[in-house]
């Protein structure tokens, strides 16, 4: 009988204690990611399909937060001018992700040379393509370059991206877990152990 009780009492104080630290670190609506990226433009959607593409990080779970709507999008006949330059490693980098196929299938320029000048004097140098074997950059339409990446992140099972989401508060627990929980302006609330922002 004595037995039964203090039985019964360790393990009602435990399972309390259990639920206590459990409701604090982790809120029943919150649902738990490894990485959050906040930011869905070219360079978050880039960061957020790598991780998501990334063998070592198979078993991760990503969330990129985007503020828009969802909108589909079609090449445009004109060309627009927010285009960026593009080097030999952003070029591997979209090579490697399987994203640069979209973008020759679209559209690129390539840079087959380039002139720097000094400003305080004569003195100048010139990259040219004849003497490279590749060019020395790509000038891509920022539309074409984040249509591309989203089109890939398609494949990429690891990632989920929820549009129309803007972050509330970004908050640091200080907790065994050492959890970063991150607030929406709808309500939702998520855990991650890394926020890129």
């Amino acid at each position: 009988m004595l037995i039964k009780q203090f039985h019964r009492k360790f393990i009602n104080q435990h399972t309390i204690l259990l639920a206590r630290r459990f409701q604090s670190t982790h809120d029943i609506s919150c649902k738990h990611y490894d990485v959050i990226v906040a930011g869905g433009g070219m360079v978050g959607t880039t960061l957020a399909c790598t991780l998501g593409k990334n063998p070592k990080l198979a078993q991760k779970k990503i969330l990129l937060l985007e503020g828009s709507k969802q909108s589909s999008w079609k090449l445009p006949e004109a060309y627009s001018n927010r285009v960026s330059a593009l080097n030999a490693a952003t070029f591997e980098l979209l090579n490697d992700i399987d994203a640069w196929k979209h973008i020759a299938g679209a559209r690129f320029g390539p840079v087959k040379r380039m002139q720097v000048w000094d400003a305080m004097s004569d003195a100048a140098i010139s990259f040219d393509h004849d003497n490279l074997e590749k060019p020395v950059a790509y000038v891509v339409e920022n539309d074409v370059l984040l249509d591309a990446v989203r089109q890939e992140m398609e494949n990429v099972k690891t990632v989920e991206v929820l549009y129309e989401s803007k972050i509330q508060t970004c908050s640091h627990c200080n907790t065994e877990e050492d959890l970063v929980t991150v607030c929406m302006e709808n309500g939702a609330k998520y855990t991650c152990e890394l926020v890129v922002s």
